[in-house]
């Protein structure tokens, strides 16, 4: 089975609501997601080494992106109506992001998270010391410039993020190969 074949294959079989296979080149960047993330819209600035400043600079995260020759954007809609149900989906989207990265751990894949970097409990970066295993490091789709938001929409996948609502999109990774 093909690269290609057997991501897809593991996009259904671990439970992600939609994919859509795209080109690097396609990929939007947005020099307004670059500047939220430089303003710590999201609070994980400098806490992490999956995203800014850690993760290089905004040329260095973009060439991270666009040396692969296919992506896929791959998503997880989850119901959100509680707090609970909020933290709920953050393991959920963990555990089936870290299922996805440790399948392909040997393929010419980045598999890139909706937020911070979550591969060790505490992050080296607090203390200001090198990441520990560089090699595993999830890299931040938006801390990478990427307008997941737009993207999304151009796509054509189900994107609804409003405060408290039934179904919301957790942006599960994208994928380059």
């Amino acid at each position: 089975m093909m690269l290609k074949e057997k991501l897809i294959a593991a996009f259904t079989r671990l439970g992600f609501d939609e994919y859509r296979e795209i080109l690097p080149k396609d990929i939007i960047f947005s020099q307004y997601v670059f500047d939220q993330c430089a303003r710590n819209t999201c609070g994980m600035f400098g806490k992490n080494h999956g995203c800014p400043p850690k993760a290089g600079t905004e040329e260095e995260r973009k060439n991270r992106v666009l040396k692969y020759n296919s992506a896929f954007v791959i998503s997880k809609i989850i119901s959100i109506r509680t707090r609970q149900e909020m933290n709920d989906s953050q393991m959920i989207l963990a555990r089936i992001t870290k299922e996805l990265r440790d399948e392909f751990a040997r393929d010419e894949v980045l598999i890139m998270g909706a937020g911070p970097c979550l591969v060790c409990e505490k992050c080296t970066a607090l203390t200001d010391e090198p990441c520990r295993f560089p090699e595993k490091t999830q890299y931040s789709m938006e801390g990478s410039g990427i307008d997941v938001v737009t993207m999304s929409k151009e796509l054509n996948m189900t994107y609804q993020c409003r405060k408290w609502q039934s179904r919301i999109l957790r942006l599960g990774a994208l994928s380059s190969i």
